[in-house]
């Protein structure tokens, strides 16, 4: 179902969230701008795996999301604002860091925005980028959430990755990923291609992908994968024995949602080995069972990490304008608005890569 509203002169539409399983293209209630806030073009918009999760109704935040516009991984222009923020102005290119801390709470004074236990975020909690226009409220601009990119240094539909890219940097971060590790990724996916890329720039000498879709270990080894298992049909304990000599991996990185990665991630290991759950679960089955005497015995360090925050943000925005990791080759389809309740299932494909929307007035907006 098409829908339209008028929003400064223009008709706009957008995907809203109306149930699991459920999205539409439809009319949304009318956003005014506010004092400080920006309206933004969309150029592009990157669907993920949180918005999968979304759309099957397993993410907390939609619980009473109905009427919700989802897309959280936002590239677009600057459009409209009562007050143009310092260092903006109409046209320029912007990445929109999605995530909003209250700004007060010692979480937020720590620079942990993610955690802050009323932290909102855009096409999460507040309407996101599945729609020709966003508004970026006031004190997400004040924030610095709008991160303008350089036309010419960036390609506008590989920058959506900035968001999964800070979200890498920030778990790579935790468990301190550096020169001479050896990194065993699980997941081929659009995360777990990231990890592998970045563990490279960041010097690993060894990087092992666990994947199961030909066409996604074959980008894995794009991504600096020098190692690549199918678990389905190889013996992934013996291919990381044989790669290290029998020590087993510095760094385990669970890159997607899968319990039995998690419960192998100790085995594999080394002694004093540092693992990162990274893909969270779904909700309706969030837990495993884990050998806490490996942890225990080899002195295992095992973390998590969720999102991302404004500095995260800025930090991958700068890897990626300045050229050191390549994102490009990893898009691989781009949609219409119209088509993206029917792309949910291009994005499950295990042939697919990463899936972006364009929106048809940010086409326009590009020129």
């Amino acid at each position: 179902m098409a829908g339209r509203r008028t929003v400064g002169g223009l008709t706009v539409r957008a995907i809203v969230y109306r149930g699991p399983r459920d999205l539409a293209v439809t009319d949304v209630p009318d956003r005014p701008l506010r004092p400080g806030d920006v309206r933004v073009s969309v150029v592009t918009a990157g669907v993920c795996g949180t918005d999968v999760r979304i759309y099957e109704g397993e993410h907390s935040a939609y619980a009473n999301g109905i009427g919700r516009v989802p897309g959280h991984e936002i590239v677009g222009r600057v459009a409209q604002a009562d007050t143009m923020p310092p260092g903006l102005a109409r046209g320029d290119l912007v990445f929109i860091a999605p995530n909003i801390g209250c700004g007060l709470c010692g979480q937020c004074a720590r620079g942990n925005e993610n955690l802050c236990a009323t932290t909102e975020g855009i096409g999460i909690t507040l309407d996101g980028g599945f729609a020709e226009h966003v508004v970026v409220p006031a004190r997400a601009v004040t924030r610095g959430n709008l991160i303008r990119l350089d036309d010419a240094s960036s390609g506008t539909d590989a920058a959506v990755l900035i968001e999964p890219l800070a979200c890498v940097l920030r778990g790579q971060d935790k468990i301190n990923v550096g020169s001479g590790d050896t990194v065993l990724v699980g997941g081929g996916g659009p995360v777990g291609l990231l990890h592998i890329a970045l563990a490279r720039v960041r010097g690993a000498s060894l990087v092992i992908c666990s994947e199961p879709s030909p066409e996604r270990r074959a980008a894995a080894r794009t991504a600096g994968a020098a190692v690549v298992v199918d678990p389905g049909s190889g013996d992934l304990d013996a291919a990381v024995a044989e790669a290290t000599d029998g020590a087993g991996v510095d760094v385990v990185i669970t890159a997607a949602p899968v319990h039995a990665l998690q419960t192998a991630a100790v085995r594999l290991a080394a002694p004093t080995g540092r693992v990162l759950f990274f893909g969270g679960l779904p909700r309706s089955r969030p837990t495993v069972e884990l050998d806490t005497n490996a942890i225990h015995y080899k002195e295992l360090t095992v973390a998590g990490t969720t999102a991302s925050t404004l500095d995260d943000c800025r930090r991958a925005a700068e890897l990626v304008g300045h050229g050191r990791i390549e994102l490009d080759w990893m898009i691989s389809d781009r949609i219409g608005l119209p088509d993206l309740p029917q792309a949910i299932a291009k994005v499950r494909d295990a042939a697919t890569l990463k899936v972006v929307v364009k929106p048809s007035t940010a086409k326009e907006a590009a020129r």
